[in-house]
């Protein structure tokens, strides 16, 4: 299947499965305000499915920057998607859990997630407090998130891809690099690492993480980032301005940040001839842009999961096996 073909698909799975829990207008909590381009590329595909429903976004915050508001009843919960469902990322998940127990009563839904966990104990307890959410979704992106959701949590679960794949090809072409003879070899720096050396036979060839992980921020980053602080002090001081400075950062967020992420990502992808990832979205971003790609698995085995999920059929992605 060509990648066209496959993007299509994944986008028709997205739309069956998420659609009907959407009935109502919503907050979209827990935006990925950092570094990882691969959390914004989610972002994108979160926004432009919520266009295609009859609904309006009535709040966002940050993935550190929730606080308990108000919500009617009808008001629909989103929770950003991405890895960090467990004790992998365990203080971005204790913010999640630590939220949404206050909304019993609201339709919360768990945007695509890989789900894992080191400690089953910890496990157990996190399904014990998301019990008594009545009217929780879990959706995982991956069979095996699937099957460790339905074994031990009580909530409803639902397969659902990466967001990622509901982004406009439009949009991202707009960024698109004419194409080099180098090859990518895309080494994640963090924990989530697994094998350290690979053999790559290649002539010309870059190993490195997302730029925004290891290059200067851009303009627009450093802007961003100028508007964080401020929030961050008139929580603490000056709180007659923080709604202010909460708008402020909203706006630069989606206006200005989300938008370098993306391009940064788009440039840096598209200009590879061929790419070899250990980084999940540098794969999907790859499909979405018809590139070949290999995949190298992180340490627990989240890529070879959504590959065989949703992408051994595709034409321009594989395992690698050098």
């Amino acid at each position: 299947m060509n990648h066209i073909e496959k993007i299509n698909e994944l986008k028709s799975v997205i739309k069956k499965e998420l659609a009907p829990l959407i009935t109502n207008d919503y907050v979209l909590w827990g935006l990925p305000y950092y570094s990882n381009i691969g959390d914004t590329l989610i972002w994108e595909g979160e926004l432009e499915f919520l266009k295609t429903l009859p609904y309006k976004c009535v709040g966002t915050c940050g993935w550190n920057e929730y606080e308990l508001k108000t919500l009617s009843k009808d008001t629909v919960i989103l929770i950003q998607g991405g890895g960090y469902f467990g004790d992998v990322w365990r203080l971005a998940w204790e913010y999640v859990l630590n939220t949404i127990e206050h909304y019993p009563d609201n339709r919360i839904i768990l945007l695509p997630n890989t789900i894992f966990y080191n400690d089953v104990e910890l496990m157990r307890s996190d399904a014990e407090r998301m019990a008594k959410l009545k009217h929780l979704t879990i959706c995982a992106r991956d069979r095996k998130s699937y099957k460790i959701a339905k074994e031990n949590f009580k909530n409803e679960v639902r397969l659902v891809p990466d967001m990622a794949f509901y982004i406009s090809l439009n949009y991202l072409e707009k960024w698109s690099l004419p194409e080099t003879e180098t090859v990518l070899y895309l080494k994640r720096i963090d924990k989530e690492l697994g094998v350290q050396d690979i053999c790559i036979k290649a002539e010309h060839i870059d190993v490195r993480d997302w730029p925004t992980m290891d290059d200067t921020p851009s303009i627009g980053e450093r802007v961003f980032y100028k508007g964080r602080a401020l929030y961050y002090k008139t929580r603490i001081k000056y709180v007659r301005l923080h709604a202010l400075a909460e708008w402020f950062e909203r706006i630069l967020a989606y206006y200005v940040y989300r938008k370098c992420l993306t391009r940064r990502g788009v440039e840096f992808v598209s200009q590879y001839k061929e790419i070899y990832t250990t980084r999940l979205h540098v794969m999907i971003l790859s499909v979405l842009l018809g590139k070949k790609a290999c995949f190298i698995d992180n340490n627990y085995g989240k890529l070879s999961s959504f590959y065989s999920t949703w992408l051994d059929d595709c034409d321009c992605v594989g395992r690698f096996d050098g």
